[in-house]
């Protein structure tokens, strides 16, 4: 189940990076190719500019002949003289405030070119000398569904002509290409110019829009307007003002993403109102419903892997966890396996167990026969099996009652469980300095005495905790000692072993370290039964027994041959049920 669990992990992580792949090949793919034909058009009426220039000055030179030609006439005269089939013009008069006061497209008519940045520029231009100034940016008026180029020369010193090429064609040609571009990908377009107002406001219009607009100013006026200053959810206005990729995410699980693309920025100039922001509805269908498909595989591995799971659960249970469980509680409980079952077995557990047996007895009789002999032994090797005994029947005990109970249930098994662990490792720390300490030499070495019997609490308090005792310190910062580390840790661990272990349950022990003038005090303070004779309790082999709580006498005989190794004070107290152990370091 873990496998499934780890495979499903690493599809869904791989799905997800495809999805992003997808997505950003989508957004390469559409941005390209809308720039690609964005920048046809604009080769277009590049080519066509000096032909423009020459249309227009034939236009001033006719105004300049007869100026009281109106200039619908004058528009015709251009047209017919041109031969124009393909364009269509519009003429402005435009006066010296920079105001259109007359055009053929009179929905322009009031416009102030002082407050359009590219107008201003040109028509201050032309207003210091008499050539013709073409724009170099051509705009997308989605309102008559043209694209525009202007060009504007003066008249005289009071009034311009300013006019407007038009090619309603090529603009068609952009939308359907756009259109095409949309239904060959599958994926949804609109493209929105952003466009700034005079009130330090901005807006946005969709080009691709095909409803009929007859009063610009009125439709202008309808649209939401956004402050420059404050700031917006708006993710079209902010893919414009961040110049970033924006996603709304939150529909990943359905069938489209919407994208949001700045289009066009300062690298494509020629475009007039260029804050272009392309929004891209990505299909997604063909995506989840591949993942969808993968899901389902995965739900019938379950379905079908579950069932065999748990009957390999029961043939490892009753064919080996059981008899295993059997033979080594027998191997600790140092009994004769008497089991039935396990009798009958013809199998490698049957053998073993005939072969156990069979050394058990043998065994025996040679206990019974070497008796007299190894009493001292018998006895030394007893309480230690017993000390290494009890802390290993509580992991077995708890690692059974694991597996029956919920996972709020556990919490405490897993305490005894980490306590007898600490236990059994600090009695092999300690056996392990007793055979090697007169053939090992422990060099002193510098040691951070505060962190370092933080430390050795911090490991004592999983089995305080599993023994219902609480460990408090009071320690001072940045104490320094000199001696080998592990000869500390085994005056620390015994000291907090003893304390733990002979205190009264549901006791506070209270461990101080403080530094006085030339000398370092460690205290270990526990509430117990009296000490009847302090003089002796660190000697060896000496113990006070405290009901079933044995106790091998080594430990603080250990921790008196490692004070008077390093010139160490040593010292017990019992008065009134609080038991005190000092030790006093000289620096």
């Amino acid at each position: 189940m873990i496998f499934i669990g780890l495979m499903y992990n690493s599809f869904q992580k791989h799905n997800q990076h495809d999805l992003e792949h997808e997505l950003k090949e989508s957004i390469n793919i559409h941005k390209t190719l809308l720039l690609s034909a964005l920048e046809d058009t604009y080769t277009t009426l590049e080519q066509r500019k000096s032909f423009f220039k020459h249309i227009h000055r034939t236009a001033l030179d006719i105004l300049k002949k007869n100026e009281n030609i109106s200039l619908e006439h004058l528009r015709d005269e251009i047209i017919s003289h041109f031969n124009l089939k393909d364009i269509d013009i519009d003429l402005f008069l435009i006066d010296q405030n920079y105001v259109i006061v007359d055009g053929t497209f009179k929905k322009d008519i009031g416009l102030d070119f002082k407050k359009i940045p590219d107008g201003k520029r040109d028509l201050d231009k032309a207003s210091k000398d008499d050539d013709i100034h073409i724009g170099d940016n051509i705009a997308i008026d989605y309102m008559d569904s043209s694209i525009k180029t202007y060009s504007c020369a003066r008249i005289n010193h009071d009034k311009y002509l300013e006019m407007a090429f038009i090619d309603p064609f090529i603009y068609n040609k952009l939308r359907k290409r756009i259109a095409y571009i949309s239904k060959n990908t599958k994926h949804r377009i609109n493209i929105f110019r952003i466009r700034e107002t005079s009130s330090n406001e901005e807006y946005y219009e969709d080009i691709m829009n095909t409803k009929t607009i007859i009063n610009k100013k009125k439709w202008n006026d309808s649209l939401k307007k956004f402050p420059l200053d404050t700031a917006t959810d708006n993710k079209i206005i902010n893919a414009k003002r961040q110049n970033n990729i924006l996603r709304d995410d939150k529909d990943t699980h359905q069938n489209t993403v919407p994208v949001y693309v700045p289009l066009l920025s300062k690298d494509y100039s020629y475009l007039a109102y260029n804050d272009f922001v392309l929004k891209l509805e990505i299909d997604l269908s063909e995506h989840n419903i591949l993942w969808q498909e993968t899901k389902n595989v995965f739900i019938l591995l379950n379905l079908v892997i579950l069932p065999l799971m748990i009957l390999l659960y029961y043939i490892i249970k009753h064919s080996f966890y059981i008899p295993i469980t059997t033979i080594t509680e027998s191997f600790d409980n140092e009994v004769k396996i008497d089991e039935p079952g396990l009798l009958r077995k013809k199998d490698e557990f049957g053998t073993l167990v005939k072969k156990y047996n069979a050394l058990y007895e043998k065994l025996q009789d040679q206990i019974e026969h070497n008796q007299l002999l190894l009493d001292e032994n018998k006895q030394f090797i007893a309480d230690m099996v017993h000390q290494i005994r009890t802390p290993l029947s509580v992991i077995m005990t708890n690692s059974s009652l694991i597996e029956m109970k919920s996972d709020l249930q556990v919490s405490p098994y897993i305490t005894q469980i980490n306590s007898a662990i600490n236990m059994l490792s600090n009695s092999y720390e300690d056996l392990s300095y007793i055979i090697s300490n007169d053939t090992l030499e422990y060099n002193p070495i510098n040691i951070h005495f505060t962190k370092f019997l933080k430390e050795r609490i911090e490991f004592f308090h999983v089995i305080a905790q599993a023994n219902n005792k609480t460990i408090f310190n009071d320690i001072e910062n940045d104490i320094m000692v000199t001696m080998n580390d592990t000869e500390l840790e085994r005056l620390i661990d015994n000291n907090l072993s003893n304390a733990i272990k002979h205190s009264n349950d549901k006791s506070e022990i209270k461990v101080i370290l403080e530094k006085n003038n030339a000398e370092i005090i460690l205290k270990f303070i526990s509430q117990g039964q009296k000490i009847y004779d302090a003089s002796k309790i660190f000697h060896k082999g000496y113990t006070e027994t405290y009901g079933a709580k044995r106790s091998l006498g080594l430990g603080l005989n250990m921790v008196r041959i490692i004070c008077e190794k390093n010139n160490i004070i040593y010292s017990a107290n019992s008065e009134e049920g609080i038991n005190t152990f000092t030790y006093i370091f000289k620096v």
